[in-house]
């Protein structure tokens, strides 16, 4: 598959798979219980690029999801820079000054580092949006229903690829016909009544097109009370002001040592010095021209917004606060990304340099050495709007190729499936439980990132083999309370998810946790989980820390598995709950683990920094220091705070008479489990 292979590409070529099958087998797009089963999922207020997938679905019924997805991952970029191209012929008469402008749209910093995300990669509609607004604003030659037609029509297909795009796009056309009616405020008399019956058409058609799924978003099961993605988590992804002018990591010609803290999310807002220049340098010198100076004012506003709530420079906070607060706190749009404004600043600074390349083109051909030679001065002529080009555009090529990753889908899922007798619609139990990827950080707490497939291997083999079946888990949004979580439905009794991710990631993933495991009841809670959700089939596969340990205790739940195509399988297990009689399991799990790291032994006095490691599968509470002396009775010095080595405590040596002790460390861990450290001699003279 194209791409780094995350979970969020997994999440997309699942939603480019259920709009076919959707399609295909009558189902309701707009939500599904092909994962998260039973709960489901509303398709709208995930990334499900559902306009995508519709597009996509005679390839996706013939060769798959995952070439569907690499048809569109190679298609966005050329099909925005095409349909740039072909809207800047509107105000260039020299093709390649449009072509130009289409290259530096379609192929920007802002797409190549968006392209792992496809719903916000895809951009061909945005130019078009522009370009009908002119039309219905100051053109004025098609008919006026042609022009509402059109421009309702693309606002409802932007919002089945990215209701995210639609909101700024149309934040940024409220914008510009702002401030087209002040700067002709006195010159629309001839040209009201138009735009009145362009823009109702327009209107009607977008309602139409716009009603149902926004409802759906808004009101159907599964909609969201709040914002995906947590304020905190929002105010992390924002601009840099030096992202603007220094090339990162993802440019060809970069500069290591000015790249700094902006890389998170910033590397989409780089221009590069000539491209802003070239902006710049376009709209002094064409002032006249009023869709020069509407670009020029947009891109430059489109750039202000891209920056974030607060203006960032290397990565710092100045605390200066710029407008898009206002909208970080509007209802509707304050889930908004800052910098994906930088896809509109690209756009209307691609516009004004292809149509400074017009005109420059214009003028070289115009300039009496030019004409006064024919062959150099057509060479001149073509050769120094070239060389501008190439100019702003090379600082702008990509690092690199985009990547391409293995899927890895078993076999099992391309060949075996259909012959096992796994029902149409059936729900399947598998490991790794499909979940958002985690990484463990401090005490019980996991991070989300998306980097890591391993466990949403499960959801890609099902879109792969054509969604057969339902999955208990999933990786999208959801709704709990107010709050919108990106992790599945939580199932009684939730001691089977305990397995299957303590298996997958090696360590102890929420609160409690311990206690389910290690309880001795695992063969009989599994087997509940199995039939309370009337699961068909148990999938397990061959990844994860531990995977021994789920098919073990479903062996004891369920009998002997088969293992076929690369996975390990139960099939037909309400009959196996009936005729299977479940057998002892019982979960081992490691002690916990200490070592002094300092001092070492020897002499020592006055204050001391104790340092100790310690880890526990289940997750360390607490670690301190004790010292024993002859009578081997231990003596808690004290207890220790985590800090990036380990745990530190200062302990005063004078508190204890001189004399020879045996420094420990004690850990325990979540479970309340205790282990002690191999003793270090130390030698405490004051």
């Amino acid at each position: 598959m194209a791409g780094p292979g995350s979970a969020d590409q997994i999440q997309e070529i699942w939603w480019i798979s259920w709009a076919q099958y959707a399609l295909a087998h009558g189902h309701n797009p707009f939500f599904t219980t092909w994962q998260n089963a039973p709960v489901g999922l509303n398709a709208l207020v995930n990334t499900s690029i559902l306009a995508l997938g519709t597009l996509m679905a005679p390839v996706t019924s013939v060769f798959g999801p995952i070439v569907a997805w690499n048809v569109l991952e190679v298609m966005a970029p050329v099909v925005s820079a095409m349909t740039m191209c072909l809207v800047l012929r509107r105000w260039t008469h020299w093709w390649p000054a449009a072509f130009v402008g289409g290259l530096l749209y379609g192929f920007s910093a802002y797409e190549t580092t968006s392209l792992p995300h496809l719903f916000v990669a895809f951009v061909p509609l945005p130019p078009l949006f522009f370009l009908l607004l002119y039309e219905l604003l100051a053109r004025q030659r098609w008919p006026a229903v042609a022009s509402g037609v059109l421009l309702g029509l693309v606002c409802g297909i932007q919002y089945l690829i990215s209701s995210e795009v639609l909101a700024s796009m149309v934040i940024l056309g409220v914008l510009a016909c702002v401030l087209f009616l002040l700067a002709n405020r006195r010159r629309l008399t001839g040209s009201r009544s138009y735009a009145i019956r362009a823009g109702t058409v327009a209107l009607g058609v977008g309602a139409i097109s716009l009603a149902g799924p926004v409802l759906y978003t808004l009101f159907g099961p599964g909609h969201l009370e709040g914002v995906p993605n947590s304020p905190s988590n929002l105010a992390q992804l924002h601009g840099d002001l030096l992202a603007t002018f220094v090339p990162g990591s993802l440019q060809r010609f970069h500069l290591p040592n000015m790249i700094s803290g902006y890389q998170l999310n910033a590397g989409a807002i780089y221009l590069g010095i000539p491209f802003l220049v070239a902006v710049g340098v376009g709209s002094v010198l064409l002032r006249r021209r009023g869709v020069v100076m509407m670009a020029g004012a947009l891109a430059a506003i489109s750039f202000v917004l891209s920056l974030g709530s607060t203006l960032y420079v290397d990565g710092r906070d100045t605390h200066v606060p710029l407008p898009f607060a206002i909208l970080a706190h509007l209802p509707v749009v304050q889930g908004l990304l800052s910098t994906r404004f930088a896809l509109y600043t690209v756009l209307f600074g691609s516009a004004v340099i292809a149509i400074g390349l017009d005109t420059l083109r214009e003028r070289m051909a115009a300039a009496p050495a030019v004409r006064a030679s024919s062959r150099r001065g057509r060479v001149i002529g073509v050769g120094v709007p070239m060389a501008a080009a190439l100019v702003v555009a090379l600082p702008l090529l990509p690092a690199r190729a985009q990547s391409a990753t293995a899927t890895n889908v078993p076999s099992f899922f391309i060949s075996s499936l259909a012959g096992h007798h796994v029902a149409p619609g059936s729900t399947v139990l598998a490991y790794p439980y499909p979940d958002a990827p985690r990484y463990p950080g401090v005490l019980l707490g996991f991070s989300y990132s998306a980097r890591y497939q391993g466990v949403n291997d499960m959801l890609l083999d099902q879109a792969q083999s054509g969604m057969p079946f339902k999955v208990i888990g999933g990786y999208g949004w959801r709704p709990v309370g107010s709050l919108a979580v990106i992790s599945p439905s939580v199932l009684e009794p939730n001691s089977v998810k305990d397995l299957f991710d303590f298996a997958f990631y090696g360590v102890s993933t929420r609160p409690g946790q311990s206690q389910a495991l290690e309880s001795g009841h695992l063969p009989s809670e599994i087997r509940l989980f199995l039939r309370r959700y009337r699961v068909s089939t148990v999938l397990a596969l061959p990844v994860g820390r531990d995977p021994a340990t789920v098919t073990g205790a479903l062996a004891a739940s369920l009998g002997p598995p088969e293992r076929i195509g690369g996975v390990t399988a139960w099939f037909h297990v309400q009959h196996l709950l009936g005729t299977v009689t479940p057998t002892t399991f019982r979960l081992r799990v490691l002690l916990p683990v200490t070592t002094i790291v300092k001092p070492t032994s020897g002499a020592l006095h006055g204050h001391q920094l104790l340092v100790a490691t310690a880890s526990s599968p289940l997750g360390t509470k607490s670690v301190s220091f004790g010292l024993s002396g002859r009578n081997a009775v231990v003596t808690t010095l004290c207890r220790g705070q985590r800090f990036q080595y380990g745990w530190i405590c200062d302990w005063n040596s004078a508190t204890v008479p001189n004399g020879t002790y045996a420094l420990r460390s004690i850990v325990t861990d979540a479970a309340g489990r205790v282990s002690t450290s191999a003793p270090v001699v130390v030698d405490v003279h004051n």
